[in-house]
């Protein structure tokens, strides 16, 4: 008697380790997702499940880990493991994720078929795609490297672009997001039909990230992208995160100095990826601040002529969706061009043009193939009197991480077919992206 009491005690002793053990991974890998720290979160994820840890925020968080940093096709286990075992408790973002995780690696067809029955009663928004007009032939670029490289501006005959190759003692340090070196910015020069790459000149590049630039039309000013970074030091919001912020500086004597954040940045959310309008007047950017209708909304803010910068405004529902927006472009002709998850698309983050009707209306269309992949397409870029261009993406056979493409356009986009109106609700006019006669643009 006295023995089974005692070994009734040890097994008591042994559920219960072992229960607070996968409590205690799973904390901690909780902790690692919300710092946005994904590679070691998949870690922690993986052995709280091998614990014997079995939930639905467990699976979520293990398919959002792989999601966030861009493999779609493990995403899409995870995701189809949640979906079997808590079909009537999952919420329908995880429903679009799966979807879009399995176009990485499954046929339309089945996509199709998937779709129709995923989004019974859900609430999703199906805007009809694009058909898949060859307009446009690509080509990798030769500067790519074995990191990533991504997020093009046009400068000086050439580019600047982010890319995390730098070696030096600094970018050793692995950021948790994806376990890549840092970023920095840098430039691309032609000389003699080849590109010579080096860093920005300056004190822009720091030993956290630098990407996503513009530039004034008079090249003297760069917006760009960099963690929320003061005094050498990271600055963290309250929930501990290092956010993004949008940075500018002038260029002085061949270098880039007198950096200065922007008034509008906060600890608390994130700003970032600027883009400038044709004329210098708006600056255009993702965000996820208060009164964003998902993961990232595109904003729009004035600048007068003396350099001062208006109140931010949301560019409504008819471009932004629950999902994410991201990367806006705005061309020598005013089309803007974004980045997004939230339209209807083939596969991860997808490349899209909005049009924007006399009546108030928005078409958003979706650039197709080759543009387009069941991949993460993003930071295209466009000279439309050229016709040339270039954009990033993660697809299949490039040379690392993020890989920059450079494409010729084939067909006029007046000669794309024409996209469904959202019509839910008329734009306010927030913008008109279409230049006046005298340059400008008007609200």
């Amino acid at each position: 008697m006295f023995l089974r009491k005692n070994y009734g005690v040890l097994f008591f002793l042994f559920f219960w380790g072992a229960l607070f053990s996968q409590e205690r991974q799973l904390q901690r890998a909780n902790t690692a997702f919300e710092k946005h720290a994904f590679a070691d979160a998949k870690k922690l994820y993986l052995k709280a499940l091998k614990k014997g840890g079995q939930s639905k925020e467990l699976y979520e968080k293990l398919g959002d880990s792989y999601y966030l940093t861009g493999d779609l096709e493990t995403a899409a286990q995870w995701y189809w493991v949640l979906l079997s075992m808590y079909s009537h408790k999952v919420h329908p973002v995880y429903r679009d994720r799966y979807v879009m995780s399995l176009k990485a690696s499954t046929s339309t067809d089945k996509i199709d078929g998937l779709s129709s029955m995923l989004y019974t009663n859900t609430t999703t928004n199906k805007e009809g795609i694009d058909p898949a007009h060859e307009n446009f032939v690509i080509k990798n670029l030769k500067i790519n490297s074995k990191y990533s490289d991504y997020a093009p501006a046009f400068h000086e005959g050439g580019l600047v672009f982010a890319s995390s190759r730098n070696k030096n003692s600094f970018s050793e340090v692995l950021h948790g997001w994806n376990n890549d070196p840092f970023l920095d910015l840098y430039t691309a020069k032609k000389k003699h039909d080849t590109h010579k790459v080096q860093k920005l000149k300056g004190n822009i590049n720091t030993k956290f990230h630098e990407s996503s630039a513009t530039f004034s039309v008079d090249k003297k000013t760069i917006y760009f992208t960099r963690n929320n970074y003061s005094k050498r030091k990271p600055k963290r919001s309250k929930d501990q995160l290092v956010l993004l912020k949008i940075y500018k500086a002038d260029y002085i004597d061949g270098k880039w100095r007198n950096i200065k954040e922007l008034p509008f940045n906060s600890d608390e959310y994130s700003i970032a990826h600027p883009a400038l309008s044709p004329d210098g007047k708006y600056l255009y950017f993702a965000s996820d601040m208060k009164g964003s209708y998902g993961q990232s909304d595109l904003y729009v803010v004035t600048i007068d002529e003396h350099g001062n910068f208006g109140t931010p405004r949301n560019l409504g529902d008819q471009i932004n969706t629950p999902g994410r927006e991201t990367f806006p472009f705005v061309s020598d002709t005013g089309k803007l061009f974004f980045a997004s998850n939230g339209h209807e698309g083939k596969g991860g983050l997808d490349i899209f043009m909005a049009m924007f009707n006399t009546d108030g209306t928005v078409e958003v269309h979706n650039l197709g193939a080759p543009i387009n992949s069941s991949k993460d397409d993003f930071t295209f870029i466009i000279n439309e009197e050229s016709k040339m261009g270039y954009f990033a993406s993660n697809r299949n056979g490039g040379k690392g991480n993020d890989d920059i493409y450079i494409f010729r356009q084939i067909n006029s986009f007046k000669e794309f077919p024409r996209g469904k109106k959202k019509t839910k609700k008329k734009l306010e006019r927030v913008i008109d992206l279409k230049p006046n006669k005298d340059g400008t643009t008007s609200l």
